[in-house]
């Protein structure tokens, strides 16, 4: 019956359905909402309406970045940090550590696993609460605001006119989304989509372009410290035109089938309730301090090991001509690539650890390599499990070399046209 339907149907089946049951939901409420005759529209019915309207949507989306990169980039990256990391750990808490092991401990390989250069207190937890922290709370706020507003799913609207360019099914935008909070389980959520190829692009657009929300609050955070056009050129050019255009097109191209429309609903606008905002901020901190702070100290720890063994110097020494020629970079950044394969944002607070030390070009050309690099190891496994290993692979060969293409050209195209703002 289901293909007989189908064969008799004028367009779509599933959007047909979803049109119908729309217009009978819109019936029935018709019948039992009463409204003055000269009533206007809701305050928050004409703002859900503007942040959609396709003259109207872009800019206040703009807006909306604007004022997340005040927050995060300026208040958090810069005030907040300033005040743990320099204030608190560098001159109160690491000195006070550092004398109390270097007095009770007598193995200098545990002293030096401690508080050395690559110590689990001086490096890790230091990363983790004074560089960390901060930035991924203030994410977490702004992100609990526009997701209690009602905001970020008519940003999968505004988003969906992209996306068709690319001839993604609509849905995709969902995961995208997700993406921006988890990257690993946003592959997972592929799977709402209709059709393997939805999927397979999906998820290579994911590992590819979309940033973690904890990788997405260190680039804020450390572009927010450079200038708002940096941050623009690293959230416009790079990731909506250049990498999800033109890699979407490509791939759309390469793997036949066809779009299926976005079919979603869109919930009321409304004020943020503090209340809610502040229950799913303190959850995603609670995930942040269970599960990434151990990471953090594993990536230490293999940075520890990495260096006492010599592989590390050899690592860089490797990378040399690629990160310092290519990519413009000192060349202590290619441990920050080396710990990217662990956790995104964990190569990300490596190139911020190292912020005093490059230049405004050398901070973008960064946080665009580390972007597009390779996803962490948790989002590879789900890449494995969603895609199988020959494709996941593949993907990886891609995405490797592409990451330090795109960060080269940009190297050589800001160091051109680069105009601090």
């Amino acid at each position: 019956m289901r293909r007989l339907a189908g064969e008799n149907a004028e367009g779509d089946l599933p959007a047909l359905l979803a049109r119908e049951r729309t217009e009978a939901a819109d019936t029935l409420s018709a019948s039992v909402i009463q409204r003055a005759p000269r009533s206007s529209p809701l305050l928050a019915q004409r703002v859900g309406q503007y942040v959609v309207h396709p003259a109207w949507g872009m800019p206040i989306l703009l807006a909306m970045l604007y004022l997340v990169y005040q927050f995060v980039g300026v208040f958090g990256a810069t005030v907040l940090v300033g005040l743990l990391e320099k204030d608190l750990f560098e001159g109160i808490l690491n000195p006070a550590f550092t004398d109390f092991v270097t007095a009770a401990v007598n193995i200098p390989f545990i002293a030096e696993l401690l508080v050395g250069q690559y110590g689990l207190w001086t490096m890790g937890m230091t990363y983790a609460l004074a560089l960390i922290l901060p930035i991924v709370t203030t994410f977490f706020l702004a992100f609990g605001v526009l997701e209690d507003s009602g905001y970020l799913p008519r940003l999968t609207v505004i988003a969906n006119r992209l996306f068709a360019l690319i001839g993604l099914n609509g849905r995709a935008v969902l995961p995208m989304v997700l993406g921006l909070g988890c990257v690993t389980m946003a592959t997972l959520t592929t799977r709402i989509l209709h059709s393997p190829r939805e999927r397979m692009i999906t998820i290579f657009l994911l590992a590819l372009a979309i940033p973690c929300s904890a990788q997405l609050g260190v680039v804020l955070g450390m572009l927010g410290g450079v200038s708002f056009s940096a941050v623009l050129i690293w959230a416009l050019a790079m990731v909506l035109v250049l990498v999800l255009l033109l890699s979407g097109l490509l791939a759309a191209r390469l793997i036949p089938g066809r779009r299926i429309p976005l079919v979603t609903e869109l919930p009321p606008m409304r004020l943020p309730i503090l209340g809610n905002v502040l229950k799913k901020t303190g959850g995603r901190l609670k995930w942040y301090l269970l599960e990434v702070i151990p990471l953090f100290l594993l990536g230490t720890f293999i940075m520890f090991a990495l260096d006492k063994l010599g592989a590390l110097p050899a690592i860089i020494r490797a990378g040399e001509p690629l990160v310092s020629g290519w990519l413009g970079l000192p060349p202590e950044a290619s441990a920050a690539f080396v710990m990217g394969f662990l956790r995104r944002d964990f190569g990300a607070t490596g190139l911020f650890a190292m912020a005093h030390t490059l230049s405004p070009v050398q901070a973008v050309v960064g946080m665009i390599t580390i972007t597009l690099f390779i996803p962490c190891f948790a989002s590879l496994m789900m890449m494995v499990k969603e895609q199988g290993l020959k494709i996941a692979l593949t993907m990886v060969a891609v995405i490797v070399p592409f990451a330090f293409l795109v960060g080269g050209l940009f190297n050589i195209a800001l160091r051109a046209l680069w105009v601090p703002a």
